[in-house]
């Protein structure tokens, strides 16, 4: 009976063991895909650790019932921030957290023995996490719901890494204002991009790597490649999505950029378009304020 119960809670061990380093090579794996982006992102850092620290749970063996609640709860908890980001965003990888979220609910559902007492090692370790947990999830609150000034801001809906500062730097290096940097960006955008008619996406959402690697997009795409540009030499931009007056079903994104004191709305877009087809470019167009509204879109998000 002895040896039967020894080898019981040995089996326990090791196959808390496996999932726990299954857990902890993929949060390096995603890791190293979003390095990156991470040494960047604040918003995005704390949604890695949000990945990252329910895999703890898996160091000590958590039995009673108490222990386990918080543990659901933390995981729930992440889970729903995760697609709230998602879907206020627009920004897939938070799925990507969630898979590491979802090793770990698999081993206290269908593994982790429900008997037992936890130790008070057990009871601290648990509920210092938890905390950890709750603060981070508060953490991601404040950055995409609670920020003064999101016209900087990367992580949310636009989302750039280190490659893409470079880039910035290089499009850059012989401007000396933020107005020369702007306009030097927008040509760069309208004479290397075309405007891929045949991508409709289900589900919008901006891919730096993706739109810079293959040159291609749509509204979408562009205006927020101006504003993560933009963003990265510290020039405040926003980006804005609207509904077009007499057509309500056509949706258009643009940009209002700031410079020289002043908010401008440029269409990148419309002018790349343009000049593939040599026509009459819209340009930069003073105004007000960033949330004036337009004539010819019902503006429906400035973020």
């Amino acid at each position: 009976m002895k040896i039967s119960k020894l080898f019981a809670i040995t089996l326990q061990s090791k196959i808390r063991l496996v999932f726990f380093v299954v857990a902890l090579l993929y949060n390096l794996i995603l890791g190293f895909y979003l390095k990156d982006y991470l040494v960047l992102s604040p918003t995005l850092t704390v949604f890695y650790l949000l990945s990252v620290l329910p895999t703890l749970f898996l160091i000590v063996e958590i039995k009673t019932k108490a222990m386990r609640t918080a543990v659901y709860i933390s995981m729930i908890l992440i889970a729903c921030i995760n697609f709230a980001y998602t879907v206020y965003c627009r920004r897939t990888l938070p799925f990507l957290a969630l898979i590491s979220l979802a090793i770990v609910l698999v081993y206290f559902i269908a593994f982790a023995d429900k008997a037992g007492k936890d130790n008070l090692l057990t009871k601290i370790f648990v509920f210092v996490l938890f905390a950890i947990i709750i603060a981070m999830l508060f953490s991601a609150y404040i950055f995409v719901y609670k920020q003064a000034d999101v016209s900087l801001t990367n992580g949310q809906a636009t989302l750039w890494d280190t490659n893409t500062v470079e880039l910035a730097d290089e499009i850059c290096a012989d401007c000396d204002t933020d107005e020369e940097k702007v306009k030097s960006i927008y040509n760069w955008i309208i004479h290397n991009f075309k405007y891929d008619y045949r991508y409709t996406p289900v589900i919008q959402y901006f891919d730096v790597r993706k739109t810079l690697s293959t040159k291609k997009g749509i509204c979408y795409d562009f205006a927020h490649l101006f504003t993560a540009l933009c963003r990265s030499q510290n020039i405040p931009c926003f980006v804005v999505d609207g509904n077009k007056r007499d057509n309500i079903q056509y949706h258009h994104t643009w940009n209002r950029v700031y410079f020289n004191c002043s908010w401008w709305n440029l269409d990148v877009t419309f002018d790349t378009v343009q000049t593939q087809e040599q026509g009459k470019l819209y340009g930069f167009r003073i105004i007000e304020s960033v949330y004036l509204q337009d004539e010819e879109y019902i503006i429906t998000k400035i973020y």
